[in-house]
């Protein structure tokens, strides 16, 4: 049979050949891939077009494949130097979590199709610093991919799959999450406490009570005091007095929504001049109600009860001290449009000054009496998470219960023009946990005008400036620059009102690890618009504290306040010594 003996014969020959053409093409590979190792990279990618790097596709890859780049082409993870070659390691390592891209070398939040998920970072070790910094969301971006799973011959505890927003979550909790924070400050931003509570670092921070889910902070300070000047006049009188303040915030710690109370009082006893006592207190509440992830609506009311000091314009040289009654409601509503945040602000303000006494006759002080409404609106830009700038227009009418002992109606219409800057910068905290503002808080400058309804009384006008910013150019040090402008109410014949500015600097520094020094400067100069009169005062202080423990705080406090005016028998020096204990929780 011819055709059954060429069968094996044929089968034979394939099986011989084959053999052959499978060495062959083995030797060839072999050779190709050291002549391409050999090549520039420019002429790897002419002979092999598949090596090219092209735009990364919807989600990016995991990890890069440096050699599937040309040398000095940028592993940023964006454009077209990314490639979509299969996920290889570098070189081999005894711990393969070491070829991951770092995040400095990988930035996946400038991934172009927007991507959450571009690298993988490795998980956070003590020691290490934390880079993820907060980044606004974007309008019309919806991500719908998946975070990949850990590379073959990667441990899976070393590796971080979560997404970027996931990774902030936990890395920078809201503020909601940290009661110290302070959780309101958009109803007047200028009077914004968290530049102050930056500037107060300590060794130790309160760790409250916690009462469901709010937390309470307690605090209990009390001191005595030596007056070189108790009346802040010409004639000086010396004494001493007992000083105590009891204070406390109950605060929400809510996920969603805010709400806070505020309680704190003022009890000083002079050894001497009781006239000089003082019994004051503030009480306040605050609320926030988050409506969208966007938009919140802020309100805030309060009552402070006080004594008039004796260097206020029209503070009394002798006999008792009004006074005064401060009632407030404010109410804001923000909405952010991705970089464009909008506020609209409103405040009723009502002052009632109590009657005072002077060897037996009393004064009425009805006539100063007056209640302060104010409307604003402010736009805000923010150029990135650290830096904003904003504009803001307000106005106010200031309207009298009664005319003045002269017959005049001291009612007034007001205006407010500001631009400035807001500061939020990050900085990572040792260990990864979290990061921390360094310089926070915001400067405007403007001008603004007061016009009193009655043509008898001239207009107050002026630049303002306004800031509330604190610096911390090391751990161990805060400078707060603080700067306000007022137009001010007085009873003055002729005097529409008073154009006052204030500016100081504070510095505050770890001398050792529980004992903090404090030094600050303020100087306030007041003009009497409609007269002469031109008012100056410079106050130094300077200060220690001591941290016994974590509730537990001594301290000692100097200042010194020099008053001029260019008024015969009004200027004045005076010193202030205190040293206590603050007790709190």
């Amino acid at each position: 049979m011819p055709t059954i003996t060429a069968i094996p014969i044929g089968v034979e020959w394939l099986q011989r050949h084959a053999v052959a053409g499978a060495v062959a093409c083995m030797t060839a590979a072999v050779i190709t891939g050291l002549s391409l190792s050999a090549m520039p990279a420019a002429a790897q990618q002419a002979v092999q077009p598949s090596l090219r790097p092209r735009q990364s596709e919807a989600t990016g890859p995991t990890l890069l494949d440096r050699n599937s780049v040309a040398p000095g082409t940028s592993l940023s993870g964006r454009g077209p130097n990314v490639s979509d070659l299969p996920v290889a390691l570098d070189t081999p390592s005894s711990d393969p979590a070491d070829t991951l891209i770092d995040p400095d070398d990988a930035d996946p939040t400038e991934d172009p199709a927007g991507s959450n998920n571009a690298a993988q970072r490795r998980v956070l070790r003590d020691g290490d610093l934390s880079d993820i910094e907060p980044q606004q969301p974007r309008d019309g971006i919806v991500d719908m991919t998946e975070p990949p799973g850990p590379i073959d011959g990667i441990d899976p505890a070393a590796v971080d799959t979560r997404a970027l927003d996931e990774a902030r979550l936990f890395e920078n909790p809201p503020p909601p999450d940290d009661p110290l924070l302070f959780q309101i400050e958009e109803l007047e931003p200028v009077l914004d406490r968290r530049p102050q509570r930056l500037f107060r670092f300590e060794p130790f921070d309160p760790v409250g009570i916690r009462a469901g889910s709010f937390v309470l902070f307690p605090e209990l300070e009390t001191s005595g005091a030596f007056f070189t000047n108790v009346f802040k006049g010409p004639g000086a009188r010396s004494d001493v007095a007992l000083d105590v303040r009891p204070s406390a915030r109950l605060v929400s710690n809510w996920s969603r929504h805010a709400l806070e109370f505020r309680a704190n009082g003022t009890l000083t006893t002079f050894n001497e001049f009781s006239s000089e006592d003082d019994r004051a207190y503030t009480l306040e509440t605050r609320g926030r109600l988050d409506i969208t992830r966007r938009t919140n609506f802020q309100v805030g009311l309060s009552r402070d009860l006080a004594q008039e000091s004796r260097s206020a314009p029209d503070g009394r040289n002798a006999g008792t001290r009004a006074d005064v009654t401060t009632d407030r409601a404010i109410a804001s509503l923000n909405h952010r449009l991705n970089r464009l945040s909008l506020q609209l602000r409103g405040s009723v303000s009502d002052l009632d000054f109590g009657a005072t006494e002077n060897q037996g006759v009393v004064q009425d002080n009805a006539s100063r009496n007056y209640r302060v409404t104010e409307q604003a609106v402010r736009a805000t830009w923010e150029f990135k998470p650290t830096l904003s700038a904003f504009s803001e227009v307000a106005i106010n009418q200031r309207d009298y219960d009664r005319r003045d002992a002269n017959g005049i109606d001291r009612s007034s219409d007001g205006e407010r023009y500001r631009v400035g800057l807001s500061f939020a910068g990050l900085e990572p905290t040792p260990g990864g946990s979290g990061a921390r503002p360094m310089l926070a808080g915001e400067v405007s400058v403007g001008w603004g005008i007061q016009r009193p309804r009655s043509s008898a009384l001239p207009d107050v006008s002026g630049v303002i400036l306004d800031s509330t910013v604190t610096w911390r150019p090391s751990a161990l040090t805060a400078v707060a620059f603080n700067a306000r402008s007022d137009f001010g109410e007085t009873q003055s014949d002729g005097v529409g009102g008073i154009n006052s500015q204030s500016i100081g600097v504070d510095i505050r520094h770890e001398l050792r690890r529980f004992l903090i020094g404090t030094a600050g400067v303020d100087v306030t100069v007041s003009n009497f618009e409609g007269s002469t009169i031109e008012e100056t005062e410079l106050r130094l202080t300077t200060g220690l504290e001591y941290f016994l423990s974590r509730d537990a705080v001594v301290f000692s406090r100097y200042a010194h306040i020099k008053f001029d005016s260019n008024q015969p028998s009004t200027s004045y020096d005076a010193d202030e010594v205190r040293v206590g204990m603050r007790i709190r929780r």
